[in-house]
């Protein structure tokens, strides 16, 4: 039975550097870490006699694991698409009736407020992240990339959409590290637990083609297990050595095929 409260420190489960080897023993099958409500995914490689097993995330922003991965991902992104503002909308806590009310109320009105400038301003694009006030209220800080905007007028169009007033915007150099103030706000979000539309960006705001996700056609026969990649590899490989490409992926070689026949799940 594999193990969901040990100490993750005690895990050598994510080496530092991949490819790496892998053994398959209990000690190194913590659940804790990783997504927990992660699925299997396993595939044929073509050119080798081997199976490529991946985790199939939750992607949560509630989830601790999958976060990580996000917020990594966004942050290095946020890079190449070149902010050049840093907005901050909030709202009066006197208007809502709860936090999640002023979120449910407001969030939706972000776009609508980017749409009113660009038909006064041309190009404005964002991104988007929620962060809870001590109060519990949420405000948005958001990455902009635009020309001049007014602050009179973004104060004036948020108060119109939203009757909330304090608005703070400023500009920022290429001194400005995007990656370090995204990571300080995103590395909050698993505190929301009303809501996982933490983040949110307009579609031209990241470069053509950075969102796309690689595409491979080395792998055939995919299929999805309904049980942890741990839990598969126990299934398969305990006490063997297997070849980890990365924080969730391995290669099981010809060894492991042959002990995996036998199991009624095997491949």
């Amino acid at each position: 039975m594999l193990n969901s409260h040990s100490s993750v420190a005690a895990s050598p489960r994510q080496p530092q550097c991949y490819p790496a080897p892998f053994l398959v023993q209990p000690c190194n099958l913590l659940i804790e870490g990783t997504c927990e409500k992660a699925k299997t995914w396993s595939g044929k490689m073509i050119q080798e006699e081997s199976v490529l097993v991946a985790a199939v995330t939750c992607k949560r922003w509630g989830c601790r694991y999958c976060s990580r991965i996000k917020i990594s991902r966004l942050a290095t992104l946020c890079k190449l698409a070149g902010p050049n503002r840093l907005l901050t909308l909030t709202v009066d806590p006197k208007n809502y009736q709860s936090p999640r009310h002023a979120f449910d109320a407001t969030a939706g009105l972000v776009p609508e407020l980017i749409r009113s400038l660009r038909k006064r301003f041309g190009e404005v694009e964002y991104l988007r992240v929620t962060e809870l006030h001590k109060s519990g209220f949420p405000h948005y800080h958001m990455l902009i990339r635009s020309g001049f905007l007014p602050h009179a007028v973004v104060k004036a169009e948020w108060n119109r959409l939203t009757q909330n007033q304090i608005v703070d915007l400023r500009q920022v150099d290429g001194s400005f590290q995007s990656y370090t103030y995204l990571t300080k706000y995103l590395s909050k979000l698993h505190r929301i637990e009303w809501t996982d539309r933490h983040v949110s960006y307009s579609k031209k705001f990241f470069p053509d083609g950075s969102l796309d996700k690689p595409k491979g056609d080395t792998v055939v026969d995919g299929k999805i297990h309904n049980c942890h990649p741990f839990e598969f590899l126990a299934n398969h490989c305990m006490n063997r050595t297997v070849l980890q490409t990365g924080r969730m992926t391995f290669i099981l070689t010809s060894k492991e095929l042959v002990a995996s026949t036998s199991r009624p799940d095997g491949f």
